[in-house]
């Protein structure tokens, strides 16, 4: 019974530290109402097609938009960016980005990966990992949401080509942000089970938190996730004009 309070509390604990992140991103200070909107200019993530960015999680919604746009989905409170769609226009607006963050609310596991992983840097070997996500079907990048913007990268490589890739990027939360990406041949091999598997044990050592971040059409890394214990705590989705 006291395992079971002490597991509950963690995850509380947990959630809320998820939840101040993101308010803390928005510049939104916390207040007795769980929706909020923020005056920032997030949601231009992409450029001035971008119309509203929205963050909803059970405890809190965080919504940053463009003024056109605002009278619907915060007059509403509304929760997900399709119903501005469905509303609307589907031959006006599309909801581009529409992403999951997993998080693991207990224990870390002890299971190891046998797998040989390098890891590799943006200042010796930017040629690699430019050249592997150039090689990649533009829809597997948007769905794994590989960005050679981050901070570590790891990989498998075989018979001297990069098989698979992981790149993580640490926030100014204690959360590191993961994507991994595996190319069509080496596929159902356990690859990037490896690569998680690995990156949890090199977060521990950096005293962070792993946060997966799934396209909510990624099956494959949903499956990965959720194999491993992780469970989804917030939903991310980007409004856009076509």
């Amino acid at each position: 019974m006291l395992y079971a309070s002490v597991k509950e509390n963690h995850e509380s604990s947990l959630k809320a530290l998820i939840d101040q992140s993101w308010l803390r991103r928005f510049n939104v200070e916390v207040s007795s109402s769980n929706y909020h909107y923020s005056g920032c200019d997030t949601y231009r993530r992409g450029g001035d097609e971008d119309l509203a960015f929205l963050y909803h999680s059970d405890a809190h919604t965080v919504v940053s938009c463009a003024p056109e746009v605002y009278g619907d989905i915060v007059g509403q409170r509304m929760t997900n960016l399709y119903s501005y769609v469905e509303q609307n226009s589907a031959d006006r607006y599309e909801v581009y980005f529409d992403d999951v963050d997993y998080y693991l609310f207990g224990q870390y596991p002890t299971e190891t990966t046998e797998a040989e992983i390098v890891e590799l840097t943006l200042e010796k070997d930017r040629q690699i990992i430019e050249q592997f996500i150039a090689s990649c079907d533009d829809e597997d990048i948007r769905k794994a949401d590989l960005d050679i913007d981050s901070d570590y990268f790891y990989a498998v490589m075989k018979g001297g080509v990069v098989a698979a890739m992981l790149a993580s990027y640490c926030g100014i939360e204690p959360f590191e942000s993961l994507s991994i990406l595996v190319r069509p041949p080496y596929r159902q091999m356990g690859l990037g089970k490896s690569l998680l598997l690995h990156l949890m044990q090199q977060v521990q050592a950096r005293q962070r938190m792993v946060r997966y971040r799934c396209n909510i059409d990624n099956l494959a890394s949903i499956r990965l996730c959720e194999s491993l214990g992780f469970r989804p705590y917030g939903r991310i989705q980007v409004l856009a004009r076509l």
